[in-house]
């Protein structure tokens, strides 16, 4: 979620007189949050996707939709409600099935209905709710579908019809559903602070604050002390009223309670339109009609518009006044225009309804003739076939007995002839063996002969030379040049050298050779190596080419390191990540400008060998801060 935020001071600069109730300074923090994927709901998605029509795709649905209904995103309730009832309507199982998830499918309506502010259309669905949960026993949604119709009755200003579905639903389903029964005390609460009977609403409101407290449930917690700082603020504790609602908005945003921090807002601002501090009212409905634009909760964009307007009435500022009844004449507009358009999908769904039966039952009249026709026809071809059967029955017989006698004579000589192939196939195979044996042996002598020549002969005069030009007084040009043609032609040779012995990739694991070079330098003490491969096992996988090339890059990221670096620890951390190998070379040594210095041979080399591998190098390094190598080199999935 991404949070845009705006710091209010409270101190009001308005100056009213014989008002007793001025906030201390304090700093009021106001934010819009705007809806992305989340991820924990990726595997609903995901899962959406491939599953079966029917009951995987109902629980699905319904998952979807009590999420959204917590977080408040409007157009998401009714998008996987309506998916649900439309589905049901086309599935084909028996009515009690039907009427089982229609009773949530339902419900979920109904919760959406309200949040766009269409309570008569609330009302309808949880009714049909009800009606459907009553006729297969699903106490559970009958429960819920009454508390919602109590809801939507409350908003309706209707709370004696409210409290009467309330105590009913409670008395039938209390002990067997507490959670829900949580949902009818905050409602009956609500009931009574609508009729101004505060004792009784605190009665309630403290009843079911306790028990989302046995039940741990944080979220329902927060939304009861809000309704506790709306009591206050009916018995004129402005102070007290909001503290709570600053207080409760604040941890259900920390929380992640989004449709609580936004009644919050919502309630702040009314509050301070109540006191007479316009501008801070104007900035929290601003904000609470921002976040209700982002998700579509047409009740929460008219009351935030009705007050603001308002202010800007008392604030004389009749310019925007007027833009904000227009906005709000639009929402209006909006709300009576969904009314209508889910009358017309009503009316659309019931028409495909009726067109789905119609052609059910003309799909069944025309199956019933087809399979009398096709019986008809079985019994005929049935008293052909037995016919039939009896003259052939003994034919078979003597056919198959001359068969299995043919065949017997066939299977020991095809037999026969096999084993003499066989026989033939070993003696060549084992002949190439030997010979292929025999010429990889004479191949690795050979490499290996030619690899110590080079390194013990070629490579030690080379060195010898070195040494005797750098113990030469005379730094001149010349001798310069010479001495760096023989540190590139002995590094040549000692690349030879390795390059011609790729046997040791075969005999040890890839991990082991780094792990024993990396043991080999550090162990003269002036460099401390650390080498983490992760998953060994992965690691070690690996195709041999690319074991040898990425041998060598590291090789000559570890010269490198020793020539200009001046480092004194190198981590070197090789992982298998899906279908990608990852190395990152990282050193504490001088670093350098990647911009100035100009590449070496050395980093052409790595560079050569990363694009052979159809890889990617990157280099970051700054002076005094060390150097830091990332490749990524694509590779074959392995199997399990």
């Amino acid at each position: 979620m991404l949070f845009i935020c705006f710091a209010v001071p409270c101190t009001i600069a308005q100056e009213i007189e014989d008002d007793p109730i001025i906030p201390e300074e304090q700093v009021i923090t106001f934010s819009t949050i705007r809806i992305e994927k989340q991820e924990s709901l990726e595997p609903y998605y995901e899962a959406l996707k491939t599953a079966t029509f029917g009951t995987q795709r109902f629980s699905i649905f319904e998952q979807l939709a009590e999420h959204h209904s917590k977080t408040g995103n409007t157009d998401s309730i009714l998008h996987y409600a309506t998916l649900y009832e439309k589905e049901i309507g086309n599935w084909d199982k028996p009515e009690d099935d039907k009427n089982r998830n229609y009773a949530k499918a339902h419900y979920f309506m109904g919760v959406g209905s309200s949040f766009n502010g269409i309570f008569d259309k609330a009302i309808e669905w949880h009714i049909k709710g009800i009606q459907a949960a009553n006729t297969v026993g699903a106490k559970e949604y009958e429960y819920r579908n009454k508390i919602g119709l109590a809801r939507a009755n409350l908003k309706k200003i209707n709370s004696d019809k409210a409290i009467a579905i309330s105590e009913e639903a409670l008395a039938e389903f209390a002990l067997e559903f507490k959670p829900i029964t949580n949902e009818a005390l905050i409602i009956l609460g609500d009931a009574h602070l609508q009729k101004k009977n505060y004792g009784q609403a605190e009665t309630y409101y403290e009843e079911a604050k306790e028990m989302a407290q046995s039940q741990q449930d944080l979220e329902t917690e927060l939304a009861i002390r809000l309704k506790q700082g709306q009591l206050a603020e009916g018995l004129n504790d402005i102070d007290k009223a909001m503290a709570d609602y600053e207080t409760i908005r604040n941890l259900a945003l920390k929380e992640g309670f989004t449709a609580i921090y936004f009644e919050g807002t919502l309630l702040l601002g009314k509050l301070y339109f109540k006191e007479g501090y316009y501008e801070q009212a104007n900035i929290a409905l601003s904000f609470a009609y921002i976040n209700a634009i982002d998700r579509e909760n047409l009740e929460f964009q008219r009351d935030a518009l009705s007050v603001q307007a308002r202010c800007y009435a008392k604030m004389n500022d009749y310019e925007n006044g007027y833009a904000v009844i227009t906005q709000l004449l639009n929402v209006i507009g909006e709300i009576n225009s969904k009314q209508q358009q889910t009358i017309i999908k009503e009316l659309e769904v019931q028409y495909e309804t009726v067109e789905k039966e119609q052609e059910i039952t003309s799909l069944e009249e025309a199956k019933i003739v087809r399979e009398a026709e096709l019986s008809r026809q079985k019994t005929i071809k049935n008293a052909f076939l037995i016919g039939f059967f009896i003259i052939l029955i003994p034919i078979m017989a003597l056919l198959y007995t001359y068969y299995q006698k043919i065949q017997a004579q066939s299977e020991l000589s095809k037999k026969q002839e096999e084993i003499n192939a066989q026989k033939v196939a070993a003696l060549k195979q084992e002949q190439e063996l030997n010979l292929i044996k025999a010429s990889i042996e004479g191949q690795d002598e050979e490499r290996k002969r030619i690899a110590q020549e080079l390194h013990d002969s070629i490579g030690g005069n080379l060195a010898g030379i070195k040494l005797q030009l750098a113990s030469m007084d005379d730094n001149s040009t010349a001798l310069s040049n010479i001495g760096s043609q023989l540190d590139e032609t002995y590094q040549l040779v000692r690349d030879i050298s390795h390059t011609l012995i790729p046997k040791k990739f075969k005999q040890n694991a890839f991990t082991k050779l780094v792990a024993e070079y990396v043991k080999s330098i550090s162990g003269t003490g002036e460099l401390t190596i650390g080498f983490h491969p992760y998953p060994e096992k992965l690691v070690n996988q690996i195709d041999e080419n690319i074991q040898m090339e990425l041998f060598k890059v590291i090789q000559e990221l570890m010269t490198n390191t020793l020539k200009h670096a001046d480092a004194t620890n190198v981590e070197i951390h090789l992982n298998v990540i899906g279908e990608e190998l990852s190395l990152l070379f990282e050193d504490n040594g001088k670093g350098f400008d990647v911009e100035k210095t100009s590449k070496g041979i050395g980093s052409d080399n790595i560079q050569h060998r990363v694009a052979q591998l159809n890889g990617q190098l990157s280099i970051d390094s700054q002076l005094e801060r060390g150097t830091v190598v990332a490749i990524e080199i694509p590779i074959k999935p392995f199997q399990a």
